[in-house]
């Protein structure tokens, strides 16, 4: 009785361990099946969105400006700043770019942001600064197609180090960062420093604006010391303010202090109002 008793004993232990055994199983049969579908659907979504940034560029090297736009979030600042600025772009240059090392930084199923180097080079137009940039974009997700809801460019390096100063001028005004901007400018002089700092310190305060370099050509008379850049730029309002909208064309003017450019003067030929 004894020996039936253990026997009809450890067959419930033997069937418990089984069934737990099969369950445990079964779990991470489960777990592993949900983890692959997962990383499968992220696949997909990060293979949307650098093919997002490949038709950028592809629109770019198109020239179509439609193309360039139907990238981007419809109607927010980043899409009506881009509008303007490719149209003078498109209509002004031809260029070549290409795309390279791009990283999903994260993603989920609705936004994602993503960096990239973007290489640069004129095919023809007028002056052009060749360049390579690093770029950050913010993607967000638009009924089922992703799109760039805005981008940063967080570094440019150029062929000549004179196009540095200019550009980190350029991105100061965009940051309004009076400091960043101010350490572009010559100091030796310090009534023409003061007078920079002032008025730009004035337009920081009385507008929101956003600043786009079209092109910049160095002077061919310019020293190694001394020298000049003519310039087109445009000027778009981010605001609701009574500035005009405008392109602006002068000459930059600069020279070498502790062996880095610095701007001492900005002569200004022409603007041209932008509707």
């Amino acid at each position: 009785m004894k020996k039936k008793l253990i026997i009809i004993i450890a067959a419930i232990i033997t069937i418990s361990l089984t069934g737990c055994g099969t369950e445990s199983n079964n779990t991470r049969k489960s777990t592993n099946q949900s983890i692959n579908q997962e990383s499968s659907v992220n696949d997909t979504n990060n293979d949307a969105i650098i093919k997002v940034i490949k038709n950028k560029t592809k629109a770019v090297n198109d020239g179509n400006i439609n193309d360039y736009l139907s990238n981007f979030v419809k109607d927010t600042d980043t899409y009506n700043i881009e509008k303007e600025d490719k149209k003078d772009y498109f209509y002004n240059f031809k260029v070549k770019q290409e795309i390279s090392d791009p990283q999903i930084l994260n993603s989920s199923n609705s936004e994602a942001q993503v960096q990239y180097v973007v290489t640069t080079s004129k095919i023809k137009g007028p002056g052009f600064l060749d360049s390579k940039a690093l770029y950050v974009d913010n993607f967000k997700r638009v009924g089922n197609d992703w799109k760039i809801n805005n981008q940063d460019i967080l570094k440019v390096e150029f062929k000549d180090d004179i196009y540095e100063t200019i550009y980190t001028n350029i991105q100061a005004l965009n940051e309004k960062d009076i400091n960043k901007y101010m350490g572009t400018i010559d100091q030796s002089d310090n009534e023409a420093y003061n007078k920079f700092k002032d008025e730009q310190l004035d337009m920081f305060d009385k507008y929101d604006l956003h600043y786009n370099l079209e092109e910049a050509d160095k002077y061919k008379d310019g020293s190694d010391k001394d020298t000049a850049v003519g310039f087109i730029q445009t000027i778009l309002k981010r605001d609701n303010s009574d500035f005009k909208n405008n392109k602006t064309t002068g000459t930059i003017h600069l020279k070498k202090v502790n062996n880095q450019w610095k701007i001492f003067k900005i002569d200004i030929q022409k603007k041209e109002d932008i509707k």
